[in-house]
């Protein structure tokens, strides 16, 4: 009996560690290159890295709000990036009150500075520049959270879900299939030596 549900257990391990890493190849493939690119950020010029990066006015838009702008600042806020065309994740900045708002729109091919004056009845716009492939692999290493407002906010917090829980499936599966080998002695001296090396490296950088 015990045989039929090892076997069975084997191609669940197997098929499973497959396919998931075929699901999922695209989001490893980015947190791999993003993490080389932030291991070495002074060859790429990462954000906040060089003085390289410059904000540049993209574009203005007359806009005097009537009785109904919302009070709310972050209502307040999607109004101002829905007159530009920009509604999308993003953070208030500062203290915002009835004459002006800051707002930081999060964007993979740079980030937006939207700034709304009631004396100026003008909305600003600015662009993180310039923009380069580095920054995308940034932004998505770093994308987090669920903002429900959003549809492509959730898609892609699912995703990291999904990449984490399989990440650890790869490992417990990896661990697996080796304990399953008839010859042990090579894959037990790498995850030995791998868990020693980490251990010796928590000690080193955690003191």
């Amino acid at each position: 009996m015990r045989r039929p549900v090892l076997s069975r257990l084997d191609t669940f391990m197997r098929l499973g560690h497959l396919y998931t890493g075929l699901l999922l190849a695209p989001w490893m493939a980015v947190y791999a290159t993003s993490a080389f690119c932030l291991n070495h950020e002074e060859w790429f010029g990462l954000p906040n890295t060089t003085p390289m990066h410059r904000w540049e006015v993209v574009r203005e838009v007359q806009f005097a709000p009537g009785g109904d702008f919302p009070q709310d600042s972050d209502e307040r806020a999607r109004t101002i990036l829905r007159q530009v065309g920009l509604d999308g994740p993003h953070r208030v900045m500062g203290e915002p009150n009835d004459t002006e708002i800051a707002i930081y729109r999060l964007s993979a091919g740079g980030d937006y500075r939207v700034a709304w004056r009631r004396g100026d009845s003008q909305i600003t716009v600015q662009r993180q520049q310039p923009a380069s492939v580095c920054r995308y692999f940034h932004f998505f290493h770093f994308g987090r959270g669920y903002d429900g407002r959003y549809l492509g906010s959730v898609v892609w917090a699912l995703s990291i879900d999904a990449v984490t829980v399989s990440t650890w499936f790869w490992i417990i599966s990896g661990v697996y299939l080796w304990a399953r080998r008839p010859k042990k002695t090579s894959g037990a001296v790498c995850l030995v030596a791998g868990c020693l090396l980490f251990a010796w490296l928590w000690f080193l950088l955690s003191r």
